[in-house]
């Protein structure tokens, strides 16, 4: 009679699923190309005619912050970034 051999399983807890998410190397390149957009978006914004003279926050400003913001997502998660052109 033939006898059957299990392995044991080792399950590891896995975490919450925001650290598995952030700590991956893609997220934290999307994350800091996104930081680093809004950044550019504010310096245009900071540097460029449109600001009236001693203004620093507008409504403008927002929509300068979140283009930049929009530009850093594009850049790491369109497709031909990620080699599926």
């Amino acid at each position: 009679m033939k006898t059957f051999e299990f392995k044991q399983l080792n399950i590891k807890p896995e975490g919450n699923w925001i650290k598995r998410t952030f700590a991956t190397p893609h997220a934290k390149r999307t994350l800091f190309y996104a930081l680093f957009g809004a950044l550019m978006g504010y310096v245009i914004y900071f540097f460029s005619d449109i600001r009236p003279d001693g203004v620093l926050w507008s409504e403008s400003t927002l929509q300068n912050i979140l283009m930049g913001l929009g530009f850093g997502i594009f850049i790491t998660n369109s497709p031909c970034a990620r080699g599926k052109c």
